[in-house]
């Protein structure tokens, strides 16, 4: 699997989980931190994260993953700002 694919996995886990989090939550090594910011930035793009602005260092369950994840109407609410 790579990076990206653990990066997905992973975000999509903690979205389910928590509804939002911060690169820092994440279990990745710091050489892989430009592709884990990199695959952000795209699922951001893709809808599936969403930040408040482009400085932001947490990132919350976009409308897509509201959309199309298993998570509940509270648990969307919790997470955003």
């Amino acid at each position: 699997m790579t990076v990206r694919d653990q990066v997905w996995s992973a975000v999509l886990h903690e979205i389910r989980a928590t509804g939002r989090f911060k690169i820092s939550d994440l279990d990745f090594e710091d050489s892989q931190r430009h592709t884990v910011r990199r695959t952000l930035k795209e699922m951001e793009s893709l809808g599936w994260l969403a930040r408040t602005n482009n400085r932001a260092a947490t990132w919350r369950i976009g409308p897509k993953a509201e959309t199309h994840l298993n998570v509940s109407a509270d648990h969307i609410r919790q997470a955003r700002p």
